[in-house]
């Protein structure tokens, strides 16, 4: 697989989630809150940490075939950390 196509991917995914932070960001700004937001604002930070191991992953392994598979790995793993990451990081770092 050509490697311009990773390139444009990870670009239109790196713009959903500065959108989806912004978004965040403003939100927890607006908010009145009597207690730190640091695991909030890691949360958000790991997004792009996690955006950024797979985007290594997927240029390393640039077969059609495994470009499938790291994808549809990397959805999961950010669904799954979008439901639960912020609670885990509360617990540890709050």
């Amino acid at each position: 697989m050509k490697k311009t196509y990773i390139h444009i991917l990870n670009i239109i995914g790196l713009i959903v989630f500065l959108v989806f932070n912004a978004f965040a960001y403003l939100g927890m700004n607006f908010t009145p809150s009597n207690e730190p937001l640091t695991a909030e604002y890691v949360f958000l930070a790991s997004f792009y940490i996690i955006l950024g191991g797979f985007y290594y992953l997927q240029l390393k392994h640039s077969t059609i075939k495994k470009f499938i598979v790291i994808i549809i790995i990397e959805s999961l793993f950010l669904y799954t950390w979008g439901l639960f990451g912020k609670g885990l990081l509360e617990t540890l770092i709050e």
